[in-house]
């Protein structure tokens, strides 16, 4: 998202505005524009730069400044993450394009002949994949519009879901505006996953464990959960994050520079890292042919409990965007991906005990008391 110089130059301006701590307020956009930088070191790229501490000192001049003269505020400013408060309702959207479920697959005969089929629809003797993570989170669709975070929707049924935008506004690895315009796109729905990582889930269940509140179950019932709760200095607490995984649409401007826009869907995934999403670029892999993405899963899944993320499985997706299209859906997915499901985790457990319980007919039927265990 910034290229060295922007990078020299932005560190530059930090210490300028942490040194004299007197900045004119006709510098304001320069001060957002440097927090904008440091909150991408530090919830995207996992490389801060500065201390909290200093993060807070240049935050809270802002706060100064726009609260001196509100008619400085922008939509994107840092400052408009700041939860508002209660949320009344969550309204009924629909998506611009369905969100429809992914085909499984679950061996390597699967893969096999799911790219069988690829290939004779295609009429293609190879077809090149891309392999990613598949978060085990919560789906949502988030819709930009000239360069400005417009809402956010929940999966939902598929064809509508519930509009979370003041919360996902929470969500600190989600640009409030992100610069499609210079790929000439004015407007854009991408889809992705909300995560809490696990880290990040056991903080949160110590501290309100330490409240008297009981645990949260699982990182994927957090995210999920979190999306929908009306008080959204909560969900700020809980520091979610978010994978944007796919491009589902595009309206252009018709003012891009030639080849500005990417063919590819692993092309797609570094427009968005670069536009400062946090994206599946640096875990994907573009292969060409399907053993070795055979052999790219089977490689993720032994390694799946060292990521700080829950995964479930992998997706493969033809990279060809144009592929892509004449491949085509069906009512229920599309032909050009497949989820590749792991293995279900097992734990050993005990029998406490066996009760035995007579029906109204008489009949016996025994009963096993499990001691409960946690799976993951």
């Amino acid at each position: 998202m910034y290229n060295p110089q922007q990078v020299k130059q932005l560190q530059s301006a930090t210490l300028k505005w942490l040194n004299e701590k007197n900045g004119s307020i006709k510098e304001v956009e320069e001060l957002r524009d440097i927090l904008r930088f440091h909150e991408n070191r530090y919830y995207v790229m996992n490389d801060p730069l500065i201390s909290d501490f200093e993060y807070d000192t240049l935050y809270k001049q802002l706060e100064k400044f726009e609260a001196e003269d509100p008619g400085i505020v922008s939509k994107n400013s840092p400052t408009q993450r700041v939860g508002a408060g209660l949320i009344k309702d969550f309204p009924k959207t629909r998506h611009l394009v369905p969100m429809l479920s992914l085909a499984n697959s679950y061996n390597a005969d699967d893969l096999l002949d799911w790219d069988r089929k690829a290939r004779e629809l295609s009429k293609l003797d190879a077809i090149e994949y891309c392999a990613e993570p598949k978060f085990d989170g919560a789906s949502i669709s988030v819709l930009y519009e000239d360069d400005q975070l417009l809402r956010a929707v929940t999966r939902g049924d598929g064809e509508t879901g519930d509009d979370i935008t003041p919360n996902i506004k929470q969500v600190r690895t989600l640009p409030l505006s992100a610069n499609f315009s210079s790929y000439g796109f004015e407007q854009v729905e991408i889809r992705g996953e909300v995560l809490m990582n696990k880290n990040n889930f056991k903080k949160y269940n110590d501290a309100i464990m330490e409240e008297g509140l009981p645990p949260l179950a699982n990182p994927r019932n957090a995210a999920a959960g979190s999306l929908r709760i009306k008080d959204t200095k909560e969900v700020g607490r809980r520091n979610l994050e978010a994978f944007l995984y796919h491009v589902s649409y595009t309206a252009a401007t018709g003012t891009a520079p030639d080849n500005a826009q990417p063919t590819t869907h692993a092309g797609m995934l570094e427009m968005m890292w670069d536009l400062g999403f946090r994206s599946p670029k640096k875990e994907m892999k573009v292969v060409t042919g399907i053993e070795g993405i055979i052999k790219y899963v089977e490689e993720f899944e032994a390694k799946r409990d060292d990521l700080p993320y829950e995964i479930d499985g992998m997706v493969i997706k033809v990279n060809d965007l144009d592929l892509q299209d004449r491949l085509g859906m069906t009512s229920h997915h599309p032909r050009w991906a497949i989820a590749y499901k792991f293995k279900a985790r097992q734990a050993s457990s005990k029998l406490l005990d066996v009760e035995f319980q007579v029906g109204r007919t008489g009949a016996v039927t025994p009963v096993a008391k499990i001691q409960a265990v946690q799976v993951g």
